[in-house]
């Protein structure tokens, strides 16, 4: 306990002038692309089973990925194509286990218009790239790993790319089934930019933990995101008020309600077993997403695991709103 609250102060004070709520740089990189971590609702560290984990905590990796790959699809909201792969190798167990990893993202086909609206002059394409290289090692009941990045970024024929940096800490309970992370994500710089200035690239501290129930074969996660970064919110525009004078009045957000935009849970049902049920619950996603007066099921995940001896499905189903909702499907083989 005594290297997470350790680490937990160095990664705090590492990181004490992030940017508030709102557009980030490279921001696919906050968008999972595992369907475990998807369905468990959005933001789990602590799976010590799945590789694609190793994306968003280093410290995860450890010799139960040994040789294991795994490919992640979405087909993301307005025919956006995302995916990933991740794969973990050990060359001695005494020494860690490294990994290496790719996400993408694919916006496909965009108009390209005038200045002054409308008229379409033809179309361009954009598309986001990292390429992960990581290790990790176990050392008792604790885990350290570190991961660079480097960030590939085009929007027609202007281009960005940036070097980033993850840093994670896990602590596995000796007798308990209890898993505490904190990770310190995209910490860095741009290497090049998109026109002139340099832009800030957001880190992000998450605390995340997991505990199996002991008289039922469930496992909860939760997990606390941006601790960096207090305000997180952002207005949702169907909640402002219009007075008879069309006067918008934005909504207004407590200190509680963005205290809770920090959360998310999730919980799996038979975690060990050859089939596994998850369902996830993202409170700002469900807050920024739904429409005023109308249960639209904004923050709610679910999903499904099959696993055997030489490979396992995974399948998540998440939504913004019910016209923008999208399915994340996950392979990963035991070589």
């Amino acid at each position: 306990m005594k290297y997470i609250i350790f680490l937990f102060s160095a990664l705090i004070s590492s990181s004490l002038f992030s940017q508030t709520g709102g557009e980030t740089l490279y921001s696919f990189l906050n968008i999972p692309t595992s369907a475990k971590q998807v369905a468990l609702g959005g933001v789990t560290l602590t799976s010590r089973d799945d590789v694609s984990q190793t994306l968003w905590n280093p410290s995860s990796v450890n010799l139960k990925m040994e040789n294991d790959l795994s490919l992640n699809y979405i087909k993301y909201i307005s025919g956006i194509n995302v995916g990933s792969l991740s794969y973990a190798k050990s060359i001695n167990p005494s020494y860690g286990t490294a990994f290496f990893g790719v996400q993408y993202f694919d916006y496909g086909d965009l108009e390209r218009t005038d200045a002054s609206g409308p008229t379409v002059l033809g179309v361009f394409s954009a598309r986001d790239l990292s390429f992960n290289l990581g290790y990790g090692y176990t050392f008792q009941s604790v885990s350290f790993g570190a991961s660079l990045k480097y960030i590939s970024s085009k929007i027609d024929t202007y281009t960005s790319s940036a070097l980033l940096y993850d840093l994670g800490i896990t602590y596995i309970h000796p007798t308990k089934p209890l898993v505490m992370s904190l990770v310190l994500r995209n910490s860095g710089n741009q290497l090049t930019q998109f026109i002139d200035d340099k832009e800030p690239v957001n880190n992000n501290v998450i605390f995340a933990i997991e505990y199996r129930l002991e008289h039922v074969p469930i496992k909860v996660y939760g997990a606390i995101d941006e601790l960096n970064n207090w305000n997180i919110s952002e207005p949702n525009p169907s909640r402002s008020k219009t007075d008879l004078e069309n006067n918008v009045t934005p909504e207004t957000i407590s200190d509680i309600n963005n205290a809770l935009r920090h959360v998310s849970i999730g919980a799996e049902l038979w975690p060990e077993k050859m089939i596994n049920v998850r369902i996830g619950y993202n409170h700002r996603r469900s807050q920024e997403y739904q429409l005023n007066e109308v249960r639209t099921g904004a923050g709610l995940s679910y999903g499904f695991g099959f696993n055997t001896k030489f490979l396992r499905f995974d399948y998540a189903y998440a939504k913004f709103q019910e016209g923008a909702k999208y399915s994340t499907f996950g392979l990963t083989v035991h070589l």
